[in-house]
């Protein structure tokens, strides 16, 4: 079964904030944003949540070759009312079961559509606004507004605290910082300088569970077969 336990819900989703990581200060969108590691991500995001909300659950059964997969199986149809996460819900439910990492590589091409859903969500409830191009913030505290009784600091502030003011992450901004991770978001306001230092770090607060871990496989195949396209290319 799913090793993910239902983190505190913070009225904002992954997929969500995983956008939002991919936000400059200035309001531009940052250049791993259009590499294949953050459409995946974004992909992971969707399947995550799902398995968090109850809609999907992970199960570990031996592959054809003996290998441990990870298995996405649907147990409810219920939609959670954000675009983003029922279309992912939908296809998955319709489709044959699948491991994590083929539903990550079957929904790669839809991951544009998915981020634009996310974006569109998150203007409607007056967190960012598009504007020239840019997405800039509506509150400049980089807040979001009360939700569920509460304000809730930006996630990219969340993990700089974690990373380097040694915060305790709670369960969500843990899974959070496993996805930016593979996704390269951590690039995008980390210097590399930092990212070496906070390696451990890294490892030690970002958790993978297990379809965040197939995602991640997913990734690693998609880096490779285009490093071999090229090579081919070249020759």
């Amino acid at each position: 079964m799913s090793d993910v336990s239902a983190p505190e819900r913070p009225g904002i989703s992954l997929v969500e904030e995983l956008c939002l990581l991919a936000i400059e200060d200035d309001g531009s969108v940052a250049s791993t944003a259009g590499e294949p590691a953050f459409g995946m991500g974004v992909v992971g995001a969707c399947l995550v949540e799902l398995c968090i909300r109850g809609r999907l659950d992970a199960d570990v059964r031996a592959g054809e070759d003996g290998t441990p997969e990870t298995m996405l199986i649907p147990i409810a149809s219920t939609p959670t009312g954000e675009p983003a996460l029922d279309s992912v819900l939908a296809e998955v439910s319709a489709g044959p079961e699948r491991s994590a990492v083929e539903w990550t590589r079957q929904l790669f091409p839809r991951a544009g559509d998915l981020v634009r859903m996310a974006l569109e969500r998150l203007q409607s409830r007056g967190i960012i606004e598009a504007k020239e191009a840019r997405f800039l913030w509506v509150m400049k505290s980089r807040r979001y507004p009360v939700i569920e009784g509460r304000e809730l600091q930006e996630a990219k502030l969340r993990i700089t605290d974690v990373l380097l003011g040694g915060g305790i992450p709670s369960p969500h901004d843990s899974v959070l910082i496993g996805l930016a991770s593979i996704s390269g978001l951590l690039r995008g306001f980390l210097s590399s300088q930092e990212l070496r230092r906070l390696e451990d770090r890294i490892a030690e607060v970002g958790s993978l569970d297990l379809v965040a871990r197939g995602v991640e496989e997913a990734i690693e195949e998609e880096v490779a077969l285009r490093a071999r396209a090229m090579m081919i290319a070249g020759m």
